[in-house]
C-alpha cells in the first residue's frame, strides 16, 4: 500500500526556489505567484498626491512524494526537518487501498 505526501508551501520571501535537501524522486511544481498592492497616503492633511505603495508577493510551491508504509515515518521526519524561513506548509497524505471482491460481495449480500 503506497501513500502520497503532498506539501503546498507558501513563502513570503524569494527563497522558495532555493529549497535544498529534497529527497530523490520528488516532484517539485511551481504554482502561480500572487501579488497584493497597497497604496497609502503619506500625509492625510496636505500633499494628498504624495502616496506610497507597498506590495506583498506570495510564492507557492507544490512538492509531492510517494512513500511506502514502512517509509512513512522517515518521510514525515524529513518533512519536519525541512525548514524554509518565512514559509507556511499545508500537508496532505493520501492512501490507495485495494478492496477484496469476495469481502465486498459478502458485505453487500
Amino acid at each position: 500500500m503506497a501513500a502520497k505526501i503532498r506539501v503546498v508551501m507558501k513563502s513570503f520571501m524569494s527563497q522558495t526556489n532555493k529549497i535544498s535537501g529534497l529527497l530523490p524522486y520528488t516532484k517539485k511544481v511551481g504554482l502561480p505567484e500572487s501579488r497584493a498592492l497597497y497604496t497609502v497616503l503619506r500625509s492625510p492633511h496636505i500633499d494628498k498626491k504624495s502616496r506610497e505603495q507597498f506590495s506583498m508577493h506570495v510564492k507557492k510551491l507544490f512538492v509531492e512524494q510517494k512513500a511506502e508504509m514502512h517509509e512513512l515515518h522517515k518521510k514525515l521526519f524529513w518533512l519536519k526537518r525541512l525548514r524554509v524561513p518565512g514559509a507556511q506548509y499545508e500537508v496532505q497524505i493520501s492512501f490507495k487501498t485495494r478492496l477484496d471482491m469476495a469481502t465486498l460481495k459478502s458485505l453487500g449480500a
